[in-house]
């Protein structure tokens, strides 16, 4: 019997061991063949990687033979195979790069999916991996060697938003209404106070934690209507100040209330002045060359008036090497076309538009502080290089663009600016507004100098723009 029961428990064990062993080879099965899929997934996920980015080669390519391919708002599908390579807009079966492009003002967002498919039947698919990409304009035309440095090589940089490279500061019931961006991303370099108001696109700084770059502690109105990180940070310099022209000698010109000559006080030629003094009406007669007048001081007081005789196309471009004054009531151009004057001041004082006085034209104030205050108001573009420019009072800067990236822009009381604004920072006070507007006529800007616009070594789009995993 102890023998019969040894038998019985050694074939117990070897069915048990037999059956252990079993197990464990259909477990390590198991784990052999899940390590493959995992492999086999990972390996195809990678793959479809790698395919998103074609796609997004792909869509820059496209962008930089054609910047303007899409107008703001737009966007467009493709679908690739990369087995050829081609790309179209119309959609087949086996495609395994999926791409769209959607412009929004100067930025090109891109967002790239790849595929990959086994098995032989349509579609199958074994594996996608998408990516994001985020471009500008200036980046693309950087990208493609037309990027000269500053400027981007004799570009217009971009004027489309209210944009601070530094802080912003609204108090009081203050508002900016459109889209808004600054290069900052340290911490409450945005304040929302009260019951303030930024009625558009909040765009920070390449990076930047809206939770942290916006102050809203003592906020009770409502946050912007989106906010995003800038693909990176952006540049606004100076443009080159022209040199002024050596003029024919034309005397000085006082267009006072005695005497006053037949026909008025007139200038109808060009040339230099020792100075130029407005106190009544002085007629300045254009044709369709432009006429220029250089003067070491301008002035027009009390109720007095520089108006143009426009008879062709030229303009009044004027260039004020040590003193400009404009008050009381006295207007430049009142009721003109802002694009009909322009003026270099090269001087060391600082511009006042107070008063109830009005200038209609661009104004290029090399290093000034500049003042716009009272009820009084400009009408076309400011380009300064000082470091405050005020718009305060009841003053209302009608202006296309303010342009003064060293300046602090101080906007209060219940003044009001409407155009593009770039300036080192801003403030926005009492119950004052600026208002983005697009509707942006850049022949000014368009006549300086914004670098040698000569081609430059191409930049690495793929460096400059930013990548986003989606």
């Amino acid at each position: 019997m102890f023998f019969k029961n040894e038998k019985g428990i050694a074939m117990g064990m070897a069915i048990i061991i037999g059956l252990v062993i079993t197990v464990s080879g259909i477990v390590l099965w198991q784990v052999s063949t899940n390590d493959t899929l995992q492999v086999e997934r990972d390996e195809n996920s990678t793959q479809a990687f790698f395919y998103a980015k074609s796609g997004v080669e792909l869509a820059v390519g496209l962008l930089q033979d054609d910047p303007d391919y899409l107008a703001h708002g737009e966007e467009a599908s493709f679908y690739g195979n990369l087995d050829e390579p081609t790309y179209s807009s119309t959609e087949t079966d086996d495609y395994n790069i999926y791409f769209e492009i959607e412009r929004d003002n100067n930025d090109y967002f891109i967002r790239s999916t790849g595929i990959v498919r086994v098995g032989s039947a349509q579609g199958a698919q074994a594996a996608a991996n998408s990516l994001g990409f985020v471009i500008n304009m200036q980046q693309l035309e950087e990208s493609v060697g037309m990027g000269g440095g500053g400027g981007g090589g004799g570009q217009i940089p971009p004027l489309d938003m209210i944009f601070s490279l530094g802080d912003i500061e609204l108090t009081g019931s203050s508002q900016i209404v459109g889209n808004t961006g600054t290069n900052s991303v340290a911490e409450d370099s945005v304040v929302l106070a009260w019951s303030t108001v930024i009625n558009g696109l909040l765009s920070i700084g390449p990076g930047g934690d809206p939770a942290t770059v916006i102050d809203t502690r003592n906020y009770a109105g409502n946050l912007p209507q989106g906010t995003a990180a800038l693909p990176s940070a952006r540049s606004y310099p100076m443009p080159e100040f022209p040199e002024f022209p050596d003029l024919p000698f034309q005397g000085f010109m006082d267009a006072g209330w005695w005497p006053i000559p037949p026909g008025g006080h007139r200038i109808s030629e060009t040339g230099t002045y020792s100075y130029i003094n407005v106190q009544n009406e002085l007629t300045i007669d254009i044709g369709d060359e432009d006429l220029l007048i250089r003067t070491e001081s301008l002035s027009v007081t009390g109720s007095g008036k520089i108006k143009l005789n426009k008879t062709g196309s030229g303009r009044l471009i004027l260039y004020v090497d040590n003193t400009f004054n404009i008050n009381g009531s006295s207007t430049i151009n009142q009721n003109g076309n802002y694009n009909d004057v322009i003026m270099y001041y090269a001087g060391s004082g600082n511009p006042s538009i107070d008063g109830s006085t009005k200038y209609v034209g661009s104004i290029y104030a090399v290093n000034s502080n500049f003042t716009v205050a009272g009820s009084g108001g400009v009408t076309g573009h400011i380009v300064t290089g000082g470091t405050t420019v005020n718009v305060t009072g009841n003053a209302e800067a009608n202006v296309r663009a303010v342009y003064a990236p060293n300046a602090v822009l101080t906007v209060s009381g219940s003044s009001r600016i409407r155009g593009a604004v770039v300036a080192q920072s801003i403030n926005v006070l009492g119950n004052s507004r600026i208002f983005y507007d697009d509707s942006l006529n850049l022949e000014f800007f368009q006549l300086l100098d914004w670098g040698s616009g000569e081609a430059g070594e191409p930049a690495d789009w793929r460096a400059i723009g930013q990548w986003q995993r989606l």
